[in-house]
């Protein structure tokens, strides 16, 4: 299954809500590297990788801006004003009286968000893919919580690979270190 651009849909975060702010590539300081949604046919493709049987109304843009919000919340951590954020960003529409028909795809999204705020123990669990624009979050659901990566197929190996390359490069064969 992949996206219209080719890349392949991975479902890694280990929850809905971490695999929905995964539907970017993000650099360290937390801007977009690179899009996997760029349509609403990727959208679908999406929900159906999670086996989700919805069609969320939201225009495209309107759930890009909640995905970037729902991923700032989740990384500020747990306080009673973050779950207050989520239930708002969920419910935005609230305010004005009307609840629109596309609430329960937010609301299902905000869900799983809460849930991995209102638990310490899962919310210290969430960690970020060091690999470069990757920037994806994660459960580690190790014993000793050690992962690193958000995957040793892509992230994992580039780095192994890297620092082999780099080895490899500095060093000096045996027959010339003499001269």
């Amino acid at each position: 299954m992949c996206y219209s651009t080719g890349h392949p849909v991975r479902l890694i975060g280990g929850r809905l809500a971490l695999d929905f702010v995964n539907t970017a590539d993000w650099t360290a300081d937390g801007k977009i590297a690179h899009e996997k949604l760029h349509s609403s046919a990727d959208l679908t493709l999406w929900l159906k990788a999670v086996k989700l049987d919805l069609k969320p109304s939201d225009c495209l843009t309107d759930l890009i801006s909640y995905r970037a919000s729902l991923r700032q919340i989740i990384l500020f951590g747990a306080s009673p004003s973050n779950l207050n954020a989520v239930q708002t960003f969920c419910f935005e529409d609230a305010s004005n009286g009307s609840i629109t028909k596309r609430q329960p795809f937010r609301a299902l999204l905000a869900a799983s968000a809460i849930s991995l705020l209102a638990d310490a123990r899962e919310h210290d669990r969430i960690k970020m893919c060091p690999g470069e624009n990757c920037g994806w979050l994660f459960i580690d659901e190790t014993k000793n919580g050690r992962r690193t990566w958000c995957s040793m197929e892509s992230c994992g190996n580039r780095a192994k690979a890297a620092r082999h390359y780099a080895r490899k490069k500095n060093q000096v064969p045996a027959r010339m270190q003499g001269l």
